[in-house]
């Protein structure tokens, strides 16, 4: 007597090939692949069969491109369905008319006419848009997944962090905000933030990057600043030298990155800066980088500032031996007239002690 389908499927090997049945007749009748992948894991479950998200998705597609490659879609292929398939498929980024002729191996007039009408009811829909980036035919995904901003009933009100030099009782920082500090060579960008570090370890977690220094010079800085142990040293500090990002969990820690590197294409440096200010929710970031001798504008010139709150510039001048401190950009001061411009001078000594010389100061400096 021949065997029922019923007790075929009993069976692993006929199980797997009973799936790719399904999923081609599926297919074949015009379903989606994101309907073809959700039965398809379905019966995994039920029948308890190894198989992760991963691979059943990769089994959906594998079977797509068969068919496509078998022409077998032939007189029933639904183009709209498939071209919401791919762009889906696609994500983020540039999508090229051609490259969906290719991908869905669209040959004939009358099939890329389909797709373009399938894209126009796209972007009717507003999923598409048409960019013009002096290529025809090319469009992005538009994103409308925005976080909307709220007025808060009872508002949490400033970050209390404890900032050096008085800054604290200069400016307000909040949560989600991000301060810049910009140095040249050898002006103490470190220095600052390892004291910000140790200022803060027993009111906030705080979570420190550090891209240049071995243990060795971490543990000689730490005990130049008076903890002569581990146990001094509260917060948590990582050998980290790219994709900051990934480290910010939205807590209300505070971020150090020491320091956010550019080598070149200086104006990217708002892409890290952004990634940074969109993991932040309840903590703010603390970014050093980089400065050229002279200038009070770190490396990538304004794109560095536009998410800054606060912006500090550290300059070296070897014929004081100080380094001098300037306010580029301060959003939320505590004053009226703000204290953008403001100035004064420290000495780093041996390395990791800050020492003021002199007050904030609005007078220009004569050279």
């Amino acid at each position: 007597m021949e065997e029922s389908i019923f007790d075929k499927i009993k069976s692993p090997e006929h199980r797997y090939l009973f799936y790719d049945d399904v999923v081609l007749s599926l297919l074949r009748g015009g379903a989606s692949l994101e309907l073809a992948q959700g039965l398809l894991l379905l019966l995994y479950r039920y029948y308890k069969d190894d198989g992760s998200c991963e691979f059943i998705n990769e089994q959906v597609l594998r079977l797509h491109e068969e068919l496509l490659e078998n022409d077998s879609y032939r007189q029933k292929r639904n183009l709209q369905q498939e071209v919401d398939d791919l762009i889906s498929f696609r994500g983020k980024g540039q999508i090229l008319l051609n490259d969906i002729y290719s991908d869905l191996k669209v040959i004939e007039s009358r099939d890329k006419a389909t797709c373009r009408m399938a894209i126009n009811r796209l972007i009717a829909r507003r999923v598409l848009e048409k960019i013009d980036t002096g290529r025809t035919g090319t469009y992005r995904l538009l994103d409308t997944s925005s976080e909307e901003t709220k007025f808060l009933t009872a508002p949490k009100g400033e970050f209390k962090i404890r900032l050096p030099l008085g800054l604290s009782g200069m400016c307000n920082i909040f949560p989600k905000n991000i301060i810049v500090i910009a140095g040249s060579k050898s002006s103490g960008k470190t220095s600052l933030l390892l004291n910000i570090a140790l200022e803060n370890q027993n009111k906030h977690p705080v979570v420190y990057l550090n891209s240049e220094m071995g243990d060795e010079e971490f543990t000689d800085r730490m005990t130049k600043l008076g903890c002569n142990n581990p146990q001094d040293v509260k917060f948590k500090c990582f050998h980290r030298s790219s994709d900051y990002h990934d480290m910010v969990d939205g807590n209300g820690a505070i971020y150090i990155i020491d320091f956010l590197e550019v080598h070149d294409k200086f104006y990217e440096i708002a892409k890290p800066i952004k990634q940074i200010h969109e993991k932040l929710r309840d903590g703010i970031a603390i970014i050093g980088i980089q400065m050229k001798s002279g200038t009070t504008i770190g490396r990538g010139g304004d794109f560095s500032k536009e998410k800054s709150r606060l912006y500090l510039a550290l300059d070296f001048i070897p014929q004081n031996q100080c380094t001098k401190v300037t306010i580029e950009e301060m959003k939320s001061p505590k004053n009226e007239e703000g204290y953008r411009g403001w100035h004064r001078n420290i000495k780093i000594i041996n390395g990791s002690m800050i020492s003021p010389l002199g007050n904030w100061s609005n007078i220009p400096v004569t050279p």
